[in-house]
């Protein structure tokens, strides 16, 4: 069995490379942390490898656990603590977008399995963290725009949240035969400063594809009105070197302007056809993932298109989510560019029997690490990883004496979240948190000698 997965691997490989080739000259797909390393049985466990090798970049020699965790918890707008399976976070700490989905995501993990006593400091940026941000601390982050050498432990991001029983709903579907033969994608297209229209520009190439070759690609912007490019021409490559500068890891791939890019910023009516509910992505054989008009990795949108039973293609990016280390490009999903993604599909189109495996492989990727038990467990190792890398357990768990000052903190017990859908992703607001006040006088037993 294992030199047959050799095989298809191989196979694929060489499909993408000849893909590449057909019709066109295509340059090789830039390789970026989409590539994954190799699928495997325990794909949590190899997922949460690249947790340990972050921490090794990040601190390579962590300073005396109480002066690291005094450091977090004076951090009180991004600090978010775990004593006793119990989630804890400052008051300040829900002024921030998506800070309160975050700690919803945590007590509702809490509640499939327990986790152990830590503190860390969160960023829910799209970016993740700035090289000068960055410390030697416990820190967890959702997305790195620029690759794993960014520093930061990646976690899930909230929109898998905030209710992991709400995540795990069965949802109908279709019959691979009797879907779309085009790839799908719905999402807006803003005018942003050059750094950061990496993403828009992406989104534009996939959207002139869709007027080019209407008969492989259905990926539009949603409404006119939200539909709204940046000249191609304005921008080159300096904008996402100056990305990597800022924020560390691989450089975006830039891609040429072409004239059907300049048609569609021209008249952005053409590439705008209409709403499509996330269920109806269950139509389609192939679903296009396209990076965020912000930049970051659009991970509401990436999040559920494991789950529809598709092939999954992955517009060529620098940047990673969590699960990327338990990828492998061409037996999970394929990596792909406005050059090689006709021919790609093309070739899927002729040979059903590959394509149905690419989906089936895509769907194991959510149910062996997007599921909502494996991402309570991924976190859960995620809160091991920064106990025993920082060496936190005694201090946490047997002496939490002068670590925090409680009269300066205003400390909140999250105990979960009351359902919250939005179509169009918005944070979940802090009133839909079941929250609970913690007084200075539980706080002090709270960081008592006791522990536990």
């Amino acid at each position: 069995m294992r030199a047959a997965g050799r095989t298809t691997t191989m196979w694929w490989y060489c499909l993408v490379l000849g893909a590449q080739s057909y019709a066109t000259d295509c340059p090789p797909v830039p390789a970026t942390a989409m590539a994954g390393q190799r699928a495997t049985a325990n794909a949590t466990a190899l997922a949460a490898r690249e947790v340990a090798a972050t921490l090794r970049r990040d601190a390579p020699a962590p300073g005396a656990a109480a002066d690291v965790l005094r450091a977090v918890l004076q951090s009180r707008d991004d600090f978010l603590l775990i004593l006793r399976n119990r989630v804890f976070v400052d008051r300040a700490f829900l002024t921030k977008s998506k800070h309160a989905a975050h700690a919803a995501f945590v007590a509702s993990a809490a509640r499939r399995v327990r986790l152990g006593n830590v503190a860390y400091r969160f960023s829910a940026g799209t970016r993740g963290v700035k090289r000068s941000s960055c410390r030697p601390v416990p820190t967890a982050v959702i997305a790195k725009v620029g690759g794993h050498r960014q520093c930061g432990a990646l976690v899930p991001n909230p929109y898998f949240g905030p209710d992991l029983d709400a995540w795990d709903v069965a949802e109908d579907v279709v019959p691979f035969a009797a879907r779309s033969s085009k790839a799908l994608w719905r999402g807006n297209i803003s005018s942003r400063p050059c750094d950061k229209d990496a993403g828009n520009r992406a989104r534009l190439e996939a959207c002139a594809l869709s007027v080019e070759r209407p008969d492989l690609f259905d990926a539009y912007c949603p409404h006119v009105n939200g539909c709204a490019p940046r000249d191609p021409d304005q921008c080159d490559a300096a904008g996402e070197r100056l990305v990597a500068k800022t924020y560390g890891g691989d450089v975006f791939p830039h891609a040429s302007t072409t004239e059907s890019m300049r048609r569609a910023f021209r008249a952005p009516a053409t590439i705008a056809r209409g709403y499509v509910e996330p269920r109806k992505f269950a139509s389609s054989k192939y679903l296009l993932h396209l990076p965020g008009a912000f930049t970051g990795s659009y991970s509401r949108n990436l999040n559920g298109l494991w789950r529809r039973g598709a092939v999954v293609l992955l517009w060529a990016a620098a940047y990673t989510e969590f699960y990327f280390p338990a990828l492998e490009e061409g037996r999970t999903h394929l990596v792909v560019d406005a050059c090689s993604a006709p021919s790609v599909i093309e070739r899927l189109n002729a040979d059903p029997r590959r394509a149905e495996a690419l989906a089936a492989a895509a769907r194991a990727v959510h149910d062996s690490l997007l599921c909502a038990d494996c991402l309570a467990r991924y976190f859960a190792s995620v809160v091991n990883h920064f106990r025993r890398h920082f060496a936190l357990g005694p201090v946490l768990d047997h002496d939490r004496r002068k670590l925090a000052d409680c009269d300066q903190l205003d400390l909140l017990e999250v105990r979960g979240a009351r359902p919250w859908r939005d179509p169009y992703g918005r944070a979940l607001p802090n009133g839909h948190l079941d929250l609970r006040n913690v007084s200075v006088s539980e706080c002090e037993q709270l960081f008592s000698v006791e522990g536990g």
